[in-house]
């Protein structure tokens, strides 16, 4: 009978010290979880986007002609673009500022050579290239304290867009006056959005995403932006600009 109250007595003190150690562990977890510890430093910003896309070409000649849409058409087509944004300031939401670079490509029938703006039985390729700069807002303060995944955004910055346009010999083209379908336009951009945070799907593998790779948050980004690339008030500047929305992921780490 002593023996057998022994062995309940230890069996109760180890299974008492195990749960002690236990919930302490659980506890030690909870709170780096809460507590936000796991995550690395957050610097940079990486968005990959996809949206409809109509450079406004035909706006420079008020209504008079419309070459864009008779050679190209009136729908949109694909713009795909990506951004990268250094992050200078955590506080009362994320600063910062960013770069990105996009390309547009679509193809119709090729003018004639000389110049009347007639069609010809060649294909032509009209591409555009455009270049940001961007200052960029997140307001991602309830994210961080109380994980509500929704951030919105908002973005100003200026742009340089480079564009060519190419004959059915997949060269240059030329109006038959000595002018070249290839040139650069400047102009600005604002942009306005809202981010879905994935992280609460499935919030471990956020934080093994974290700790192995860096990246501390994946989000599904929408994004309208207005761009106003006609040369910044310079004539004779092609007119590529849009207003469009995109979709897209971002990464931060």
């Amino acid at each position: 009978m002593k023996r057998a109250t022994l062995v309940a007595m230890t069996a109760l003190v180890i299974f008492s010290a195990a749960r002690t150690a236990r919930a302490q562990t659980f506890a030690s977890e909870a709170e780096t979880v809460e507590g936000r510890r796991y995550k690395t430093s957050q610097r940079f910003a990486f968005e990959l986007r996809f949206g409809p896309y109509r450079p406004d070409v035909d706006s420079e000649f008020d209504g008079g002609r419309h070459p864009y849409q008779d050679f190209y058409g009136s729908g949109q087509k694909l713009m795909t673009q990506i951004e990268l944004d250094y992050e200078i300031l955590h506080r009362f939401g994320t600063l910062a500022v960013g770069v990105g670079v996009g390309y547009f490509s679509v193809t119709g029938t090729s003018p004639v050579a000389s110049g009347t703006g007639q069609p010809s039985a060649d294909q032509s390729t009209f591409k555009v290239v455009p270049v940001s700069a961007s200052a960029i807002y997140r307001f991602d303060t309830f994210l961080e304290r109380r994980n509500f995944p929704l951030v919105p955004f908002g973005k100003l910055g200026l742009d340089w867009a480079y564009w060519q346009i190419t004959d059915g010999n997949d060269e240059i083209a030329t109006d038959g006056h000595g002018g070249r379908g290839r040139g650069g336009t400047l102009g600005w951009h604002a942009a306005v959005g809202m981010a879905l945070v994935l992280d609460f799907i499935d919030p471990d593998s956020a934080r093994d995403f974290d700790n192995e790779m860096g990246v501390n948050h994946t989000s599904l980004v929408f994004q309208y932006t207005y761009a106003d690339i006609s040369g910044l008030g310079a004539s004779d500047r092609l007119h590529v600009g849009d207003n469009n929305w995109s979709l897209g992921l971002m990464f931060q780490f």
